[in-house]
């Protein structure tokens, strides 16, 4: 008889139609008009009699590590678990509304955001209350490539694999899917939907399967139609997407044999990675420089004279400690299966990197919050770069140092490692 076992819970988070969604761009003004499909908050309990992890995916843009932090203490209070024991991630739809308070990216509707962490408690209690004896078992397959590597406008350098974790169940099976591309498909549509995240669970579920998705390192991965029309996507490539990933899915099955060290394990670490803080006396530089590159957004000037003036106001802070603190890095295992979570936009080199070493390992972005994009150092010869130059001035006011790369490897390895 296995040793483990698992339960599944979830709950709807659909906003109200009205609710500003996020992601795009800035000043759009994406009010919701319709729903495609809803939102939802998935959670997986995992019992080895003697330990319990409980992996949450949330179909929302991200949390910051703050609300992450808080939620996940409030879930294992509630179920007796240790946070480091809790993976909080989203799959980063840009067809969610606006959780946190991005400049330009919509108004947060603070009742729904007070709401979330009750929606989040329900699933995981749902999710624990239904645990019963599952076979559990993990295979890595190819899958016909969905994203492209959206700085290169190529399939050079991808994540092409599916990573399909499954719990045979007396009745059912339960997913753990992971994948990396971003979660944009439809473009800046007044939709409300999971987009192709979505697209592949429901897929799993119409064949009697229930799914739970984790978003991969998917950073610098858009989908594949953006090659051909970079606004004119539709649910009909939603549901393609669905149905090549799940027909994948349904494959590995036949390799995903029983493990037999079916033993649980977590652990976390809080890092603190280093920032760019140019001299006070560049700021004006800096704002001209990003102004420059990024006209393509709407009222960009109002961006950067917003980012100009927080800049100024807590430039000596940030000069006296160049660094971002209490950066959550966590890695879970289920028998020879590891899960290694980062709170960004990671860029799938990560990925391809650590697997050189665990191949049987799923990575997980937006996980434990989300503090933006975290390229690779090669990335910032680019002048200009938007993931590593601009974007930051809308998370933490300055840019990662090229550093984070080398300390996020050695970080996340040593964290692998040690299970």
């Amino acid at each position: 008889m296995s040793a483990l076992r698992a339960g599944y819970g979830e709950t709807i988070i659909t906003p109200p139609l009205g609710t500003d969604l996020t992601g795009f761009g800035f000043y759009l003004d994406r009010k919701a008009e319709s729903v495609l499909d809803d939102l939802k908050v998935r959670a997986l309990y995992v019992d080895d009699r003697k330990t319990r992890l409980l992996i949450i995916s949330c179909d929302l843009l991200g949390l910051t590590v703050s609300r992450a932090d808080r939620v996940r203490s409030q879930v294992g209070a509630a179920l007796g678990l240790p946070a480091r024991n809790i993976l909080l991630a989203c799959t980063h739809t840009h067809s969610g509304p606006a959780t946190e308070a991005m400049p330009g990216l919509g108004k947060v509707d603070l009742s729904y955001r007070r709401r979330l962490p009750q929606a989040i408690m329900k699933a995981a209690e749902l999710a624990a209350a239904s645990n019963e004896d599952a076979e559990f078992g993990f295979e890595i397959e190819a899958a016909e490539p969905i994203g492209f590597n959206r700085r290169r406008r190529s399939f050079e350098e991808i994540d092409p694999w599916l990573k399909v974790a499954v719990f045979r169940q007396k009745n059912s099976r339960l997913f753990l899917l992971n994948y990396a591309c971003h979660a944009v498909t439809l473009g800046p549509t007044k939709e409300i939907s999971p987009d192709w995240p979505g697209a592949l669970v429901r897929e799993i579920e119409s064949g009697g399967d229930r799914g739970l998705f984790l978003q991969g390192f998917c950073g610098d991965i858009d989908p594949v139609v953006y090659l051909n029309r970079r606004l004119g996507a539709t649910a009909a490539d939603l549901g393609l997407y669905g149905k090549i990933l799940a027909a994948r899915a349904r494959k590995a099955l036949g390799r995903a044999l029983c493990v037999c060290d079916e033993r649980l394990r977590a652990v976390e670490k809080r890092v603190r990675l280093p920032l760019l803080v140019p001299p006070k006396g560049d700021l004006k530089k800096e704002a001209r420089a990003a102004l420059e590159s990024n006209r393509e957004f709407p009222r960009v000037r109002q961006i950067i004279r917003n980012w100009r003036e927080r800049a100024e106001k807590r430039h000596a802070a940030f000069q006296k400690s160049p660094w971002m603190e209490n950066v959550p890095v966590q890695a879970m295992a289920v028998g020879g299966l590891k899960i290694l979570g980062l709170p960004g936009e990671v860029f799938c080199r990560y990925g391809l990197t650590l697997r050189r070493s665990w191949p049987a390992l799923i990575t997980a972005g937006y996980a434990n919050g989300d503090i933006g994009y975290l390229p690779t150092r090669r990335a910032y010869s680019t002048p200009g770069d938007y993931a590593c130059y601009f974007a930051p001035k809308f998370y933490a006011l300055f840019p990662f140092s090229p550093a984070i790369e080398t300390i996020l490897l050695r970080e996340s390895g040593s964290l692998l490692a040690s299970l």
